[in-house]
Formats: structure tokens, C-alpha cells, sequence
């Protein structure tokens, strides 16, 4: 079905479930629908009585939900009661949707650190810039980058390499170190950054799990209250 047609079928006044993410944690509405217009692709909601008003913003996907499909939209405009949604196209359910453990981002008050060798190469205390039970995202500053990139570039290149677990050790703010098992997943660059964020698979024993799950529970607890006070 073109995206047209998908648009067409929306109901004026009808209830959908749209869907958003801050700071890693998934954030699901219920918002009405004021008018479509399938030409230009903007569906408009009424915001009035959404708690979580803030949260939406160009910089974020957002995604109306539509029985098993998901339209992928960015915010064109979220002044006073009315959210207008541009939509890009229908896609797969999002990683939000689909993520068997919650992610959360820590704070620059408060970091996580993670340090990890691969080979002869290693990257200590680089910030984390999320984590979850099963992950941790890295970046890793324009000093690290150029005698480390080598090394990188051959793991990404290498599906052996790729799945080859090294030593990852994790330091949370309040609950200590955590060691772990890791194997990088992704890098992500963009030309002219100074940096670059690594994320790497991670693999727990229960009692170092256990660390992990309750930063990650306290740390969900405070961009909880902070969004409520928004």
C-alpha cells in the first residue's frame, strides 16, 4: 500500500498510539488525530493534554503506531496544543519498540567509564554514552581515534575479529566496577567529527549483572521524575 493510501485511512478524531525516545528511555502517547493531509504527509495531533509534551522534538524520531505497522515521522511542529508530524515512510518496528532490555544514558555529573584493550591497543576511561544489560555505547575522543582506527578497521572488516570477546572493564558511579565480556558490535563516524562511538556487546556474569541492572534501575528512576518536573 503506498503511503498515501496509508495516510488516507487515518480517522480525524480517532486515538494513536505515537511513540518517542528521551535519553534512551521509550516514551508511548496516546494522542488524537486532528487532521491528515496525504499530499504534503503531515498528520496533525492534539497535544493539549500530553504529559510529555517536551520530549518531542526535530532531533528524535517519532513513530505513529498503526495496528503491526509503524510510520516513521520528524517533528515539523509542536507549538502550544498541536503536534504536526511529517511522515518519511512506513518502516519495521523500531529498535525502541523491540529492545529486550532498557537502555539508559548516564549523566555528565555522574559518567560511566569504560576501558578495554583490543590486540596491543587500549582505550581507557572513555565515556559511555549508553548502557544497557546487554550493551554499552563508547565514545572515543579524536587523540584515541588515530592509533586506534588500524585496529578498528580490521575487526570491521573481519567477521572472526568481530566476535572475538576481550576484556571490558565498566566503572558506575555509585555501584563500582563491573567486569565484563565484550565484542564490539558497531562504529559509527561521520566525516569531520572529533570522535567516534563504538558499541560493544556485553557479557555478564549474574553477580556483576546485578550491578549493571541496579544503576540502570536508579538511573530510569531519575530521567523518570526529571521528565515529570518538565
Amino acid at each position: 500500500m503506498a503511503l498515501t493510501d496509508i495516510l488516507r485511512d487515518l480517522e480525524k478524531g480517532k486515538e494513536y498510539e505515537v511513540i518517542t525516545s528521551w535519553k534512551e528511555i521509550p516514551i508511548r502517547v496516546k494522542l488524537t488525530i486532528r487532521w491528515v493531509s496525504p499530499s504534503e504527509r503531515f498528520v496533525s495531533f492534539n497535544f493539549r493534554e500530553c504529559k510529555f509534551r517536551h520530549v518531542f522534538s526535530e532531533k528524535t524520531p517519532v513513530y505513529i503506531k498503526i495496528g503491526e505497522l509503524f510510520l516513521v515521522c520528524k517533528v515539523f511542529s509542536n507549538i502550544r496544543d498541536e503536534l504536526v508530524l511529517e511522515v518519511d515512510s512506513p518502516v519495521p518496528a523500531p529498535p525502541i519498540v523491540m529492545r529486550e532490555f532498557i537502555r539508559v544514558e548516564p549523566t555528565e555529573k555522574e559518567p560511566v567509564y569504560v576501558s578495554f584493550c583490543v590486540e596491543d591497543k587500549c582505550i581507557v576511561r572513555a565515556k559511555a554514552t549508553d548502557i544497557s544489560e546487554s550493551g554499552v555505547g563508547v565514545t572515543v575522543l579524536s587523540e584515541d581515534i588515530n592509533r586506534f582506527m588500524d585496529i578498528l578497521s580490521s575487526i570491521a572488516t573481519d567477521l572472526h575479529k568481530m566476535h572475538t570477546p576481550f576484556d571490558v572493564e565498566i566503572e558506575l558511579p555509585k555501584e563500582g566496577k563491573v567486569q565484563s565480556q565484550g565484542e564490539l558490535k558497531n562504529i559509527i563516524s561521520r566525516e569531520g567529527d572529533v570522535y567516534i562511538r563504538l558499541g560493544l556487546r556485553i557479557i555478564l556474569k549474574e553477580d556483576q549483572k546485578k550491578k549493571i541492572r541496579q544503576y540502570i534501575m536508579r538511573r530510569q528512576r531519575e530521567i523518570l521524575e526529571q521528565l515529570k518536573s518538565l
